[in-house]
């Protein structure tokens, strides 16, 4: 593949309107595992525990001259914030090990969760991580969270949303299988539109097909008020023309929701990545 591509024979998204045309590895395949993010949120955890420590060790002097008990009154209370935090992290690990929920309710751990994405990936920025990467992380760890709680719907509850880059015979196979099953599913052109179709449909569950800044974007806004699973795309052709999708991945998805056997009917050739 060249090192840059033309930019002119595509409709880029929004989360990409400042690719410049390089193709590096990254923007064909940003695949990794949830080891990238939950390391990233580990080292997270450590600095700001020994953060909070140097703060306090150095402000501590200070309190005393207000009141002797202040100094063991803001330790305690940094002290007890972060352990809830790690504990927090301790019990999603067990939950993405174990596949079962432990502790927090899923309302809360998603929403700390997704709360300090931001902060995740500026701390992989300045490691040197490339976002994307970060971002596929990331949404591998949500949906390991997602599926800890076993839920099942009916097809009509279950939303699935398709990029428009996605190549037309995936698209069509996929409209297909779902059309047999009772499913909805549109092909939108960025998160805007996708965020409408949720409105407008109010589904119990969603299914997200997109590159990771999309997918990262719609998580944040839909969870935890709607389950979702996410399935990064990879972009042989670079961003925004031509994508493809993980079929397997994209059916277990399905299954995990409705709870019956999912299969898209394909000549298998016409489904392989370029």
């Amino acid at each position: 593949m060249p090192p840059s591509i033309e930019i002119t024979d595509r409709r880029l998204g929004d989360e990409w309107k400042d690719w410049n045309g390089d193709f590096g590895p990254n923007q064909a395949d940003s695949r990794s595992g949830k080891r990238i993010f939950l390391g990233l949120l580990l080292i997270w955890l450590l600095a700001l525990g020994c953060g909070a420590g140097v703060i306090w060790y150095l402000i501590a002097p200070r309190l005393t001259l207000i009141h002797p008990v202040l100094p063991t009154l803001i330790g305690g209370i940094l002290f007890a914030v972060w352990a809830l935090l790690t504990l927090w992290f301790g019990m999603m690990i067990l939950a993405i090990l174990t596949r079962k929920h432990f502790l927090f309710r899923f309302r809360s751990t998603e929403i700390c969760l997704t709360s300090l994405v931001p902060v995740i990936q500026n701390l992989g920025r300045r490691l040197g991580l490339h976002p994307d990467r970060i971002g596929h992380s990331f949404v591998r760890v949500s949906n390991a969270l997602i599926r800890t709680i076993p839920r099942k719907i009916r097809p009509d509850e279950l939303l699935i949303l398709l990029p428009r880059c996605l190549r037309p015979a995936l698209i069509q196979s996929i409209r297909q299988a779902s059309d047999r099953y009772g499913i909805r599913v549109f092909t939108v052109p960025g998160g805007e539109l996708a965020r409408q179709k949720i409105l407008e449909y109010r589904p119990k569950a969603v299914i997200g097909v997109a590159c990771e800044r999309d997918l990262v974007s719609g998580i944040r806004d839909i969870v935890p008020r709607i389950p979702v699973i996410g399935i990064p795309n990879t972009r042989p052709e670079g961003p925004c023309k031509n994508t493809c999708v993980d079929i397997t991945e994209f059916e277990n998805a399905v299954q995990s929701f409705i709870g019956k056997s999912f299969r898209i009917l394909q000549p298998e050739n016409e489904l392989q990545d370029a």
